[in-house]
């Protein structure tokens, strides 16, 4: 589990999220969706999207209990800039509604997809059976880049702060060939779900930003040489799970070896081992064993990112705990 990019305070448990994308006047925003290329019900959609994956990425964590508000605020469907805040009567009133500590709100949306083409050579297969090959044929090129600007705004009413204010622009970009436009706008994704695509990664970042979170790491574990045979048997007890059996297996190899080669996997594979037991002190230590001792140079590395991992779970501790107050 990685902390948050910035520490929440601890008494803020119950978290209400809310929607603020709902248009201040809808003739105003079928306009501005003509303009832009933009649907209202589209960029609604998108935002919903966005708001659905905070909430998600959010209970994917301890750190809060997450209530999704029922209304609709109005404010920056399509905006560029933050709208006033939220009067705190206002804000008030959902704490005590919703029995929340924090109000976090989306604040303002707005989209994009452009699609541009040019020619090019492609190949398609004719025939069929042996007699199938592949030739070139002129054909034309698509990319769909899909952009979402979402503001995000964390009302702390205990303090009467609006304790965090933070945009994030994502984009991202598809592509798609074929003979003729046609063709290839068929096989392209289309513009709704390439926002509501665009529009999840935004809430996925601002959930990271407030809550800790797990991770995947990846690791290398070593199974090789096979002359030194403590160092694959205890890589087939790790496959299986059985992490203390083949620690044990790896010890007894560091009596085996005749070289500093093997020497430096086996420390690594210990290390690696702790790693997995949760026990990160003699984790680290025994990657750096792997570096001083046998000059293994990944296993200088390796106790360095352990290093981080500690200081990282006592941030994770902190932002955890409950206030007692």
């Amino acid at each position: 589990m990685v902390p948050a990019e910035i520490s929440v305070p601890t008494y803020v448990q119950r978290l209400l999220l809310v929607d603020r994308t709902a248009p201040q006047r809808e003739g105003i925003a079928i306009l501005e969706g003509i303009l832009s290329g933009e649907a209202p019900f589209e960029v609604k959609n998108a935002a919903e999207a966005t708001l659905t994956t905070v909430q998600q990425e959010l209970n994917t964590s301890p750190r809060y209990e997450v209530i999704r508000a029922r209304e609709r605020l109005r404010g920056g469907l399509f905006a560029q800039t933050f709208p006033a805040p939220l009067m705190w009567e206002q804000i008030d009133g959902l704490c005590s509604e919703y029995g929340v500590d924090a109000v976090l709100v989306l604040e303002k949306f707005s989209s994009d997809f452009v699609i541009t083409d040019k020619k090019k050579m492609i190949k398609k297969t004719v025939g069929t059976g042996k007699d199938a090959k592949e030739i070139e044929v002129q054909g034309i090129y698509l990319e769909g880049l899909a952009a979402v600007s979402a503001g995000f705004r964390l009302y702390d009413p205990q303090t009467r702060n609006i304790f965090d204010q933070a945009n994030y622009d994502k984009t991202n970009l598809w592509s798609a060939e074929a003979e003729t436009r046609t063709q290839a706008v068929a096989l392209l994704i289309d513009k709704v779900r390439a926002t509501q695509y665009v529009g999840r990664m935004a809430g996925a970042s601002y959930a990271h930003r407030i809550a800790p979170m797990h991770v995947t790491i990846n690791r290398t574990m070593y199974d090789k040489p096979k002359s030194n045979p403590a160092l694959a048997k205890g890589s087939r007890l790790a496959q299986v799970g059985q992490w203390e059996e083949a620690l044990d297996s790896w010890h007894q190899g560091l009596n085996q070896i005749n070289d500093r080669k093997t020497g430096g996997r086996l420390c690594h594979n210990i290390a690696l081992a702790y790693e997995v037991l949760n026990d990160l002190e003699d984790a680290r230590i025994w990657a750096g064993r792997a570096f001083t001792d046998y000059g293994f140079k990944k296993g200088r590395s390796y106790a360095q990112e352990i290093s981080v991992i500690m200081r990282q779970e006592e941030i994770v501790r902190e932002q955890l705990a409950r206030d007692t107050n």
